[in-house]
This record gives structure tokens, C-alpha cells and sequence, in this order.
């Protein structure tokens, strides 16, 4: 739990130190998510916050986390729980596409803490691992932000997959303060 601290308080200061006279834009609001995860899909919620900065008139830099409660179809190994925490930890880069006024892209990755999540095989405990995902989101109204993203987590340190939190698509709505 320290070193998940001592991760987001050393990406809050680089992008604040990197800043400068830059104003950073802070947004945030709920998350669903659905994993078509091999044969075991589950449904995750929960909350996520971001913030960003835009370093060039086509370049945003930022830093994105949150909290969802991942609710599976059965337990993720044979005698475990069938629910788990993710914690996202994720650099953002994000870019306006010309094709649509407000529209955007944005390259989200990162590293997702786990609670509650073992190896099938074994039985061992899986911290998290590396995640990656792609948003498309559209900016209305000033201060409401909508995107949808796809992207995969890899909860495990080896080439083997711990066969949970792959393959996902999710919604975000969030509020632009």
C-alpha cells in the first residue's frame, strides 16, 4: 500500500513540476466496465479521476487513476472470491482528432494494483500488472466529458496470463471541474 502511494505521489509531482505556468485541467466521474476475459466475463465499477495538461496546442500529458469493484460470473480460482478490487495507476497522452469538434484520443498505461486476485493454476496471490487502453471521448457543454475505451490489464509478472482482466471495454462519464 506504501509503494502504490509512493507511485501516485511521484507522478503527481513530475507532471507539476513539469507544468510550469500551464493550467491542469482536472476531471472526474464514474467508470463501468466489462471484460470479455477468455471464458469468463465479469462487470467492474467504480470511480475514476484525471488530470491533465496540455503541453502543446495538440499534446495533453496527464495522469489518470480510480478505484473499480470487479464483480465475476464465478470465482477466479476454484475455492476464491468472486469479486476483486483494480486500482489504476495510468500515464495519459491525449490529442484532439480533427475529424469532429471536441472529439479526442487518448493513449492511457500504466500499472493496475489488485486486491483478492490469484493464479487459477496455483493459487498465488497477483498484485496487479501492466495495463493499457485506448479511449475515444467526446468533450459537450463545457464541463462533461464521455469516452469509451478498450484496452487489456496483464495481472502477472511472467508470460503467463493470470486469466482475469483481459480483454475490456468501458464507459466513462466524467465531470471537467
Amino acid at each position: 500500500m506504501l509503494m502504490q502511494k509512493l507511485y501516485l505521489l511521484l507522478a503527481l509531482l513530475v507532471i507539476t513540476n513539469t507544468v510550469g505556468a500551464q493550467t491542469i485541467r482536472v476531471n472526474s466521474g464514474p467508470e463501468l466496465l466489462h471484460s470479455f476475459n477468455h471464458d469468463l466475463p465479469f462487470w467492474g465499477i467504480g470511480v475514476s479521476a484525471q488530470g491533465e495538461v496540455w503541453v502543446k496546442e495538440r499534446l495533453g500529458l496527464g495522469l489518470n487513476t480510480g478505484f473499480l469493484k470487479c464483480i465475476s460470473a464465478r470465482p477466479l480460482v476454484p475455492t476464491g472470491n468472486i469479486t476483486y478490487t483494480a486500482i489504476p495507476v495510468l500515464a495519459v497522452i491525449k490529442y484532439p482528432l480533427p475529424v469532429i469538434k471536441n472529439l479526442y484520443g487518448q493513449d492511457a498505461m500504466g500499472y493496475t494494483f489488485a486486491t483478492d486476485v490469484h493464479d487459477r493454476n496455483n493459487g498465488e496471490k497477483i498484485p496487479g500488472g501492466f495495463t493499457y487502453y485506448f479511449s475515444l471521448g467526446y468533450t459537450f457543454a463545457k464541463h462533461f466529458d464521455m469516452a469509451v475505451k478498450v484496452g487489456r490489464s496483464r495481472f502477472d509478472k511472467k508470460d503467463r496470463p493470470a486469466n482475469v482482466n483481459e480483454h475490456n471495454l468501458g464507459l466513462r462519464l466524467a465531470y471537467i471541474f
